[in-house]
């Protein structure tokens, strides 16, 4: 761990200006009642609690520990403007917090010593699979106070990318390469953080209300494993899942989204590995030739005197496969694009339904010339 420095300043200490000068980066920690806007160049802000002996709560101190390696890692200064009380907690708490290069002075006294006792439990945990989710926590919502871009990014805006990383995910399993399927998860963790810190923002949930969540679920659909239930094979565990699911509300039409997109997920998978032999089009206009070749193929199968209706789903699945390639070669996100043509027909339906209830025309038993009149209509407005 690389080395970063603490200063701890008391009362009215002119030290911080000096420091700040040079125009370097620092992260402050400011006990309750101090004016923090008058600090507008600190890169992180952390608040103390409101007296010394809240600090020496372990959980307090903890995640307060884990500011300061956060911090230390990532501005190399920390200053701490507090009450000398709380500068002989603080002086404890850090005295041995490894890459600190200059521990501060500390006073001989009671909370300086309670302070030491707590951080030598303490400090072991700090850095390791006990704090790091709350380091990650730390690193995102300093993005989301610091970085413009990740200031304004929403669910919404976030969700073409959180869908492009779970592929890169299942790309990297395919591939079966380790080194990049743990980049591509933290790639996608991210997502599930940024996501949960913008609901935090909106005074919704944040991340350990996610954790608790999928727990508790986890807890319910394993009663074989918690519970009285008796299963003794994958399939008796996949039927109780799905009545568990049904107890809790879930509707089926999220089930079959969920293979509509894995389906297409499967199909770009299939077409990126054969690209990382080397067997691709070398063009989105090649794959488009291929795609008009498939069409034609359907059309024939559709018109052909005696229809095969296996044949048929096999034609077209090849155009369905051979879209996704268009779409791939040209940069497009397929399943953007084919959400952006669904809103686009559902809202051009609305209309439809609208004009037909204005001029009493019944969809069900209208013409097909009086529906293409419709139609045309809900375009055009």
């Amino acid at each position: 761990m690389e080395e970063y420095e603490i200063c701890i300043i008391t009362g009215q200490d002119l030290t911080l200006q000096s420091l700040t000068d040079d125009g370097r980066h620092y992260a402050l920690a400011a006990s309750a009642g101090v004016d923090i806007s008058v600090y507008p160049t600190a890169s992180s802000i952390r608040s103390l609690p409101t007296s010394a002996w809240n600090l020496l709560d372990p959980v307090q101190a903890l995640g307060f520990l884990t500011w300061i390696r956060f911090a230390g890692r990532h501005y190399g200064m920390i200053v701490c403007l507090c009450s000398a009380e709380m500068a002989s907690v603080v002086a404890g708490l850090v005295a041995r917090s490894p890459g600190l290069s200059h521990p501060p002075a500390m006073d001989d006294n009671g909370l300086t010593q309670e302070a030491l006792r707590l951080a030598d439990i303490l400090q072991p945990l700090v850095g390791t699979q006990y704090t790091a989710l709350e380091e990650f926590r730390l690193l995102v919502a300093e993005l989301r106070q610091k970085c413009p871009w990740d200031r304004q990014q929403t669910h919404v805006s976030l969700l073409d990318t959180l869908l492009e990383e779970s592929y890169e995910v299942a790309l990297a399993i395919q591939r079966g390469t380790a080194d990049n399927l743990e980049e591509e998860l933290g790639d996608l963790l991210l997502q599930v953080f940024i996501q949960s810190e913008i609901a935090r923002e909106e005074d919704g949930f944040d991340i350990c209300d996610v954790i608790r969540t999928v727990d508790d679920k986890l807890t319910f659909r394993h009663p074989h494993v918690f519970g009285s239930v008796s299963a003794t094979s994958s399939e008796q565990v996949l039927q109780n899942w799905q009545k568990l699911k049904t107890l809790e509300g879930r509707k089926s039409h999220f089930v079959d989204s969920a293979k509509l997109l894995s389906s297409i997920e499967n199909a770009l998978l299939s077409q990126e590995a054969a690209r990382s032999d080397g067997f691709d089009f070398e063009s989105a206009e090649q794959a488009y030739g291929k795609l008009l070749e498939e069409s034609r193929e359907l059309g024939e199968e559709l018109n052909a005197p005696s229809r095969d209706e296996d044949r048929l789903a096999m034609e077209l699945g090849d155009v369905l496969f051979s879209a996704l390639n268009v779409a791939r070669l040209s940069g497009v996100n397929p399943v953007k694009a084919l959400r952006r043509s669904s809103d686009k027909f559902r809202d051009r339906y609305d209309r439809v339904r609208a004009y037909a209830t204005q001029q009493q025309v019944d969809i069900a038993t209208a013409s097909p010339e009086a529906l293409e009149r419709l139609w045309q209509l809900a375009k055009t407005t």
